[in-house]
């Protein structure tokens, strides 16, 4: 029986809240020790204890708003780097589909139709393609990752100007403003990376099922992207 759980981007976005947190509240404790210079062994688990519960408690409603600062489109534009175009889905037959050895190029077309040529058409295409398998544990594993890697590298890069202003408004040097930078800087590029990758993964997981077989039945609901 075909599993009827909600996956779609707004309940996996709610799933990886936690990891976003997480997420600052290492980029805290790394910036407590590199930008401003506190001891490793001044942070005693207890003090880490207390550092994390309170941060856990505080930085959710700021992670929500920096997440809702930019649109799905223009973070699939900071992750791919295309201006026009720039969702995953958009290469999805013409370039993504024949990189993966998985895909049987024959057969997918045979269960699908026609391969649209356009990018518009073509990740038009595959999100009804998507809609029809969401709950299929592969395509739900990769979306959910391309979706908290690509939050991660959006959130990096608005800290980038953020965090150092801050701390130039407290007076603090300009060593310590250029490891922050750096840091977030380097942040946002390893996720923008590890995004893409599996980005590009979710579109080819949703083509694989397709190949492998004939899907008959589809459940449509409300998703944001």
């Amino acid at each position: 029986m075909r599993d009827t759980k909600d996956y779609g981007s707004k309940t996996l976005k709610g799933r990886n809240l936690a990891w976003l947190v997480a997420t600052l509240i290492l980029d805290f404790l790394v910036l407590l020790v590199l930008a401003f210079h506190t001891a490793i062994e001044d942070l005693t688990p207890t003090r880490l204890a207390v550092v994390r519960a309170s941060l856990t408690a505080l930085l959710p409603i700021p992670v929500l708003i920096f997440s809702s600062l930019i649109s799905a489109d223009h973070k699939a534009i900071l992750v791919f780097w295309r201006c026009k175009h720039p969702l995953p889905g958009s290469r999805a037959f013409s370039m993504h589909a024949p990189a993966d050895h998985r895909i049987d190029l024959t057969k997918l077309k045979k269960n699908v139709g026609e391969f649209p040529v356009g990018e518009r058409d073509q990740n038009a295409k595959w999100y009804g393609l998507y809609k029809q398998v969401d709950s299929d544990p592969s395509v739900v594993d990769s979306h959910k990752n391309y979706l908290l890697f690509r939050d991660i590298a959006a959130m990096s890069l608005l800290l980038v100007p953020i965090v150092p202003a801050v701390m130039y408004f407290s007076g603090l040097d300009t060593p310590r403003l250029l490891i922050s930078t750096a840091w977030f800087l380097g942040q946002y590029l390893v996720t923008a990376f590890a995004a893409r990758t599996t980005g590009i993964r979710f579109v080819q997981n949703v083509l694989a099922v397709h190949a492998s077989r004939k899907v008959t039945s589809s459940r449509k609901k409300e998703t944001d992207g």
